[in-house]
């Protein structure tokens, strides 16, 4: 791509962000976006097919990154029987949650298009599509504690989902709040302990 393309397909990214943050995608025009750029429509085109592209263009890093940190919570990613509950565990999560946390005010502008501005978009549906992510990795390494001996008790479907729905919504809380960095470290910190010690505690795990 040459530079001169580099900069137009900036610019209209730019633009978008701005539209798109004022207006919401199902509100945001297209004309405007070029205008506010200074580019025609045609040469718009050339870098995104429709409005969908141009605001998946936005956010989809977002979502990479957001996905990449719930697969955490995938089983293969506990299968060390003598680590899975130990404090050098629990550190390593704490240091991937602090990562999520700097790179969503990394891109918060993004964030916030993909959570409250994605409506009749692709994307529309992300907070639910990336819960149900989240509760079926905890679900299945739930289990697999439990068949392996490590868990004493096994947790019910809909108590999985709680746990995992307000670690998510804890999260979207950072943004539809517009939180402080410093505010959303201590907020995440605190749910990260209510909800680690509240698992191991009906898990039968001795909570140390």
């Amino acid at each position: 791509m040459s530079e001169s393309a580099a900069e137009t397909k900036k610019k209209i990214l730019d633009s978008a962000m701005a539209e798109f943050l004022e207006k919401g995608f199902m509100n945001a025009s297209l004309r405007t976006i070029a205008a506010n750029a200074g580019v025609t429509t045609g040469a718009m085109y050339r870098h995104f097919k429709d409005k969908d592209a141009l605001f998946c263009a936005l956010v989809d890093d977002a979502i990479d990154a957001a996905t990449k940190a719930v697969m955490l919570a995938d089983v293969s990613n506990h299968l060390d029987l003598n680590n899975v509950v130990s404090k050098e565990h629990f550190a390593e999560e704490s240091r991937h949650t602090n990562e999520l946390i700097n790179y969503i005010f990394d891109n918060f502008d993004a964030f916030t298009l993909l959570l409250t501005k994605a409506a009749g978009s692709t994307h529309e549906h992300f907070q639910e599509e990336i819960c149900d992510l989240h509760t079926k990795n905890c679900a299945e390494t739930f289990n697999w504690m439990y068949k392996n001996g490590i868990s004493k008790k096994k947790i019910d479907k809909m108590t999985v989902h709680f746990i995992a729905s307000t670690i998510i919504n804890a999260f979207v809380e950072i943004i539809t709040h517009k939180m402080t960095k410093k505010a959303a470290f201590q907020y995440i910190e605190n749910i990260e302990e209510f909800t680690r010690f509240g698992m191991l505690h009906m898990m039968g795990i001795p909570c140390e």
